[in-house]
């Protein structure tokens, strides 16, 4: 593996101490330089340039995925393109848990995000917005085992810990980890806030109940860039607040995981404590295995990394705070989360319960004015966001021709 800015070999055979110690706190270093856009982006490319040789065989497969996202005809042909937002037929589409059909949605999640993917542990309902009439696809959801603590989410809610543990109502709600549209779609006709208001299709709340035998109450979710984001605005979602920022930046993989695999070794009783408390925790109260993944670890890790190294548990903390909102389906589904009620005395919202019908009743007449004032003012963005151009470039080519189009 690559140290990316140096171009010097890691040897993950041996582990020099000091030699390690050095990279994980230079690259630490180098991504406090960055603001939250910056970071986003490198984190992006990354993703794409981590494993170039694997990325470059997979070129032809990656490009027939362009052909599968909706596009107007020709955007700037005013009456045609009203027509096709007014014929738009959009639906959730969940998607078949079988390796490939997995494979194809992560694939085309990493083209048109920003953000890097990374699969949550736990739960995960992996979906498409599409469009009925064309096949095409507007957007992506993905949606996730809740956080365990968001103090404003937490507030809104009423939760104690024994709400949310000891009597599991953590499992009757869940964070959208992806709300994605595609581009143009989503910033010349508001398509973010479609596929958002989307999360809450009753689609998703049935498959919820189906398959994890849990009522699903509420979607939550976080934005990337502050308070001010797509989610403001939109019906079926209410903005709590914003996050601390206090979460740990992540160190890149490639000084990550050498001192990860450092710990397992050398402070062993402390990994294994730590793992298993974990597990019992989150295995027991979100629904999956003992033995499976674990989704508060690897905090834990990054700041057990700080503790070996003499660094601060708050000096790398990358402030970026969040606007969080939630979606809060039952006029009294506070109530069920607190323990307060049972599920057969819940009453749904009439938003919810029309669900697509009420959700395109509100958004196509947005969506429309959305457009037809950016075209009178000359602002159409026609570009289709698609990241397979980012395969092979240098960092600060990313940075030239795709830092601008971070938070649109």
């Amino acid at each position: 593996m690559k140290f990316w800015d140096t171009g010097e070999e890691t040897n993950t055979e041996t582990f020099d101490y000091e030699v390690m110690k050095k990279k994980f706190i230079d690259n630490l270093n180098y991504l406090k330089t960055m603001s939250v856009e910056e970071q986003t982006l490198y984190k992006k490319w990354i993703e794409w340039n981590g494993d170039l040789v694997t990325n470059m065989k997979r070129l032809p497969v990656l490009q027939q995925h362009y052909d599968s996202l909706w596009k107007p005809t020709d955007i700037m042909n005013k009456e045609l393109t009203i027509s096709e937002i007014n014929s738009l037929e959009p639906y959730v589409e969940i998607v078949d848990e079988n390796p490939k059909e997995a494979t194809r949605w992560t694939e085309i999640r990493k083209l048109i995000h920003t953000m890097e993917f990374q699969a949550n542990p736990g739960r995960n309902v992996k979906c498409y917005v599409k469009d009925r009439v064309t096949g095409k696809i507007l957007g992506q959801i993905c949606l996730g085992s809740d956080i365990t603590a968001l103090g404003v989410r937490d507030q809104f809610i009423g939760w104690t810990k024994e709400d949310k543990f000891e009597k599991g109502k953590l499992n009757n709600t869940t964070i959208a980890t992806t709300i994605v549209s595609t581009q143009p779609f989503g910033y010349n006709f508001l398509g973010g806030k479609l596929i958002a208001a989307l999360a809450t299709a009753p689609e998703i709340r049935n498959y919820w109940k189906q398959k994890y035998d849990n009522v699903l109450i509420g979607v939550g979710t976080t934005s990337l860039y502050g308070i001010h984001s797509q989610y403001n605005g939109i019906p079926h979602f209410k903005t709590l607040g914003e996050s601390k920022g206090k979460i740990s930046t992540k160190p890149d993989d490639f000084v990550y995981d050498p001192w990860h695999q450092w710990l397992k070794e050398n402070r062993s009783e402390w990994y294994s404590k730590n793992i298993t408390q974990e597990r019992e925790r989150n295995g027991a109260n979100m629904g999956y295995e003992r033995n499976g993944p674990v989704s508060g670890i690897k905090q834990k890790i990054i700041q057990a990394i700080y503790k070996e190294l003499g660094i601060k548990s708050d000096a790398y903390d990358h402030g970026f705070q969040r606007g969080v909102y939630f979606a809060q389906m039952y006029e009294n589904g506070n109530q069920f989360l607190c323990s307060k009620i049972e599920e057969k005395d819940l009453v749904l919202k009439e938003k919810f319960e029309k669900g697509t019908e009420y959700t395109m009743k509100w958004w196509k007449d947005k969506a429309v004015k959305r457009y037809e004032k950016l075209y009178e003012e000359g602002k159409i963005k026609p570009e289709v966001l698609f990241y397979i151009n980012a395969i092979g470039l240098t960092w600060e080519q990313m940075k030239e021709m795709y830092l601008k189009e971070v938070g649109r």
